[in-house]
């Protein structure tokens, strides 16, 4: 509701003017907003993986708690300023080189880094996805930074491939050994089958004569 005096033409108060809107559907609106927020809030909140949105200048408008572990300061802290304000230049350099990127290809760019968190001087390597964001008009107006911990996951493959590359080796052992055994079994045939050519020989000699003799 509001209220406004209605002045006559002398300049007093003839009365007052009543003006009242119906603002049930914008509460239900700002409402509904609200509780998206809310959950937008308590998803981030949850998932391990380090979560920022900055505005096209690269400007933080969130963070997510991994986010705030990461650099040792609470999202109110974070908000309202850039990498610069926060890492040394040559991080924020690494980090907003790679925002202009996503920003020039319009499209999400991969790319890993080891990160420190200062919070509690965890190293691991990192797998960081940035998209850039657009309004409801298409308009870009920020990037999404999403990063996820694969130093268990890379300690993994490089442990694959060490085993691979130790059973390519022992295969390769194994290979030689047969060759050598094989090598070793037809020197073997040939000398008995030499040896025991003279013998035969004689047998069937004898039994030649036998079949003749008594056949």
């Amino acid at each position: 509701w509001e209220v406004r005096p209605w002045y006559l033409d002398g300049g007093e108060v003839g009365g007052i003017v009543i003006f009242s809107e119906d603002i049930t559907a914008r509460l239900a609106a700002k409402q509904a907003l609200r509780n998206s927020e809310a959950r937008m809030r308590a998803l981030i909140g949850t998932i391990p993986d380090l979560i920022c949105l900055k505005d096209l200048s690269g400007v933080y408008l969130l963070c997510n708690p991994a986010l705030e572990r990461l650099v040792g300061m609470k999202e109110a802290d974070i908000i309202g300023h850039t990498d610069y304000d926060i890492f040394d230049t040559e991080q924020a350099d690494f980090f907003r080189g790679n925002d202009r990127l996503a920003l020039e290809a319009a499209a999400p760019v991969i790319n890993e880094e080891w990160l420190t968190f200062a919070g509690d001087g965890y190293r691991g390597l990192f797998q960081t996805v940035k998209t850039p964001v657009s309004d409801a008009d298409g308009q870009v107006i920020g990037i999404l930074a999403i990063a996820r911990d694969i130093t268990l996951l890379r300690q993994a493959e490089e442990n694959l491939r060490a085993i691979n590359a130790n059973l390519e080796v022992r295969v390769a052992e194994r290979t030689a050994e047969l060759e050598a055994l094989n090598q070793s079994l037809e020197s073997f045939v040939y000398s008995v089958s030499h040896d025991l050519k003279a013998p035969l020989r004689g047998i069937e000699g004898y039994s030649q004569l036998l079949r003749e003799d008594y056949g």
